[in-house]
């Protein structure tokens, strides 16, 4: 092991597995292991953990439980699901409150588990070294009332018409404009005008697929903050979502008014930190370490399109 080695937590209650992880670890990284989540908090506050995954399916206190809390710990460490069998919620839960790094299927292959482990400490040492940032409170439960303190954020909502958004639009006016578009090519030619600081978007578009729009936009746009509002659900997608854009929430759309609200307000903070120090955002400094790679149709096509946009304007 190297001097001054990172260190790493790795959490599941499987021994074996646990074992398994750590002997392919422990050659480059101060690998810590615990076999439950308060075990696992308890090492995290006493250690400079820079990576820390954890398998879901745990007794006492499920892996999203424990991210949600690590979150509170040592928000730079990074966070990273183990998955084998999830349920639909906690997959959810763990997207939208541990906001999570990456998804790992179980069992992990090495070379998966040793390249996303290499990335979030490379990210936790480019966080390190940011002067923290002093976000404005973010929306409890019980205090939704925006702050006019506050610049105004512009917020585009794809897939959805004026009246699908009416009464969101009238309670948060002060602090948001909010702007709709029904598809991903008007949307495509919005964002070109105004770069909006947050994006809501369906995953059933009329001329893409939602996923689709969205990881062309981040590609080319990725300190904007995505928020999935869909009724469209399943571990699949949410998993592509977490993966490759990074999404900041993923609601259904039964979701209640007051949690699309607190969305929307926590999704501002998280604007204002990227607007103040792009390199928070894990999507952007992850693509500065390893540049992604050429996307295929119907991406690439998208992005052309959206190049043709920007270039079109620039002649008026």
């Amino acid at each position: 092991m190297m001097k001054n080695a990172s260190h790493i937590l790795l959490v599941d209650d499987e021994p074996l597995i646990l074992s398994s992880m750590r002997d392919l670890l422990e050659v480059d990284y101060v690998v810590h292991t615990a076999e439950d989540g308060q075990k696992a908090l308890e090492i995290l506050s006493k250690n400079p953990i820079k990576v820390l995954i954890s398998d879901e399916r745990m007794p006492q206190m499920r892996g999203h439980q424990l991210l949600k809390r690590a979150k509170q710990v040592s928000p730079n460490t990074i966070r990273i699901l183990l998955t084998g069998y999830a349920d639909l919620e906690s997959v959810m839960n763990s997207v939208n409150a541990g906001e999570i790094f990456r998804y790992l299927n179980k069992p992990c292959r090495n070379d998966a588990l040793l390249n996303v482990v290499r990335l979030g400490v490379q990210i936790y040492d480019r966080l390190a070294s940011l002067k923290p940032v002093t976000p404005a409170n973010t929306a409890s439960k019980d205090d939704l009332k925006p702050d006019l303190s506050l610049p105004k954020y512009d917020v585009l909502f794809v897939g959805f018409t004026p009246d699908d958004i009416a009464r969101l639009q009238l309670r948060l006016s002060k602090q948001f404009t909010i702007r709709t578009t029904l598809t991903a090519a008007d949307a495509l030619k919005m964002i070109t005008e105004i770069l909006p600081a947050i994006v809501v978007s369906e995953l059933r578009l009329d001329d893409y697929e939602g996923l689709d729009f969205l990881k062309s936009v981040v590609t080319e746009h990725p300190q904007l903050v995505i928020i999935v509002l869909t009724d469209t659900v399943d571990v699949s997608l949410i998993t592509q979502a977490v993966n490759e854009l990074n999404v900041f929430r993923y609601l259904p759309k039964s979701a209640t008014q007051a949690d699309l609200e607190r969305a929307l307000l926590d999704a501002a903070t998280k604007s204002r930190i990227y607007r103040a120090q792009p390199s928070a955002n894990l999507k952007f400094t992850a693509s500065l370490i390893e540049p992604p790679k050429k996307t295929p149709p119907p991406t690439s096509e998208l992005l052309h399109r959206l190049q043709s946009v920007r270039d079109q304007l620039k002649k008026r």
